[in-house]
């Protein structure tokens, strides 16, 4: 039977239990950047949907103005 040892460097750094999940594996959804990431998507999401409202707006008024100056320039006199 062959017994095996480990044999640390004379200055090593111990690492946490926390920090296990990045070197052994775990769940990616219990890691503190996964939880910034989906933060960060929920904001570029929020932001997509203000640009978005914002364009229909602009879309909206352009559509009322347009429409304003065509009936602004409409006649009743049979030649439009």
């Amino acid at each position: 039977m062959m017994n095996n040892e480990i044999k640390l460097p004379a200055a090593y750094a111990a690492i946490d239990e926390n920090e296990m999940v990045y070197l052994n594996g775990g769940s990616i959804t219990d890691t503190q950047g996964w939880l910034i990431f989906m933060n960060v998507g929920a904001l570029f999401n929020y932001v997509a949907r203000v640009f978005s409202a914002g364009s229909s707006i602009v879309n909206n008024v352009r559509v009322i103005v347009t429409t304003i100056e065509a009936l602004n320039n409409f006649k009743l006199t049979g030649k439009n």
